[in-house]
């Protein structure tokens, strides 16, 4: 749907007369741009060539492997999502016919990606996801590191074990949150990044994610079931699968409260927090401090990052 609606915006923008040369060459009538979309679309590809430009990003978690379209003359229009589970084992050529299914559903033509870009906490698979990737579209991976410019520096002892995701999470929070800002990536591991207000990576704090400390704390125990978390009704739990849930809730929440107080209390400055991850707006309205949320913000960075470094 969001391709249809870009390519019908394009069109749009034509002169009336080079609409009906178009309109001529398709035989299509003149109200009824559906019929000749994919005409449309080869034509305009040659007239405005840089805006049909997109960049495949590929995030390779440790549960899912999110797949992203970074459209627009900045690459910063999020055109598509989608994602797969996450299997070490699977291979390049298993990856690249999985991905091919999933691009064609949408549809997206992978050859007509202006580049790759690769993002990987999963260092088993970033070669395999980057060949995969390679063989749909043509193009060699950019894969996402410390050295590459990401609009920050890093004040931490070891820049080369910084998550992947860590660093595309802060890149984007550098760029378009007032800082200094924290970010809060509610996944597998729950991770924290706090950034200066000059653009320093400053480190920041891991955890255990919210659905990881519920398998493991059922897994642990005889009489604690597995429960999946979801947005709680009241703050004490009245019951056993209640109190799992709201302890992972409220617990998160006030965790996150807390460290956002002591990091804003050590900067000595105002501290943006922005939250990003499936459960963030379940965690949100538990926390008693302002939370900004933004679903796309690890492609956002990686939007960046390609700007910044793929041309």
């Amino acid at each position: 749907m969001a391709k249809t609606k870009l390519r019908c915006s394009h069109y749009s923008r034509l002169t009336l007369s080079m609409q009906m040369r178009i309109i001529f060459l398709s035989g299509a009538k003149r109200r009824d741009p559906p019929y000749f979309l994919s005409i449309i679309y080869y034509l305009l590809s040659f007239i405005y060539k840089k805006d049909f430009t997109m960049v495949l990003a590929v995030d390779i978690g440790n549960s899912n492997i999110c797949i992203g379209g970074l459209d627009g003359a900045d690459h910063r229009t999020i055109a598509f999502t989608t994602r797969m589970v996450t299997r070490p084992r699977c291979t390049e050529d298993e990856y690249a016919a999985e991905m091919k299914f999933l691009l064609q559903r949408l549809p997206v033509d992978p050859t007509a990606c202006e580049g790759v870009i690769v993002c990987s906490v999963v260092p088993r698979l970033t070669g395999v996801l980057a060949a995969a990737c390679e063989r749909l579209t043509g193009r060699e991976a950019l894969v996402v590191n410390y050295t590459l410019d990401t609009g920050l520096t890093f004040a931490v002892d070891e820049p080369a074990k910084v998550g992947r995701d860590r660093i595309a999470d802060a890149a984007a929070a550098a760029e378009h949150y007032p800082l200094p800002c924290m970010t809060v990536d509610l996944g597998t591991a729950t991770t924290y990044n706090v950034i200066s207000d000059k653009k320093v990576f400053l480190g920041g704090f891991i955890v255990p994610g919210v659905q990881t400390s519920l398998r493991a704390i059922s897994a642990g125990t005889a009489q604690l079931p597995p429960i999946a978390p979801e947005p709680p009704e009241h703050l004490i739990g009245a019951n056993t699968v209640a109190a799992l849930n709201n302890g992972a809730m409220f617990g998160t929440a006030a965790m996150l409260d807390g460290l956002a107080d002591r990091v804003e209390a050590e900067l000595g400055q105002p501290l943006t927090v922005v939250a990003t991850g499936g459960l963030a707006p379940y965690i949100m309205p538990c926390c008693k401090r302002k939370i900004i949320y933004d679903a796309d913000l690890l492609f956002k960075g990686l939007a960046l990052i390609w700007e910044r470094n793929g041309k």
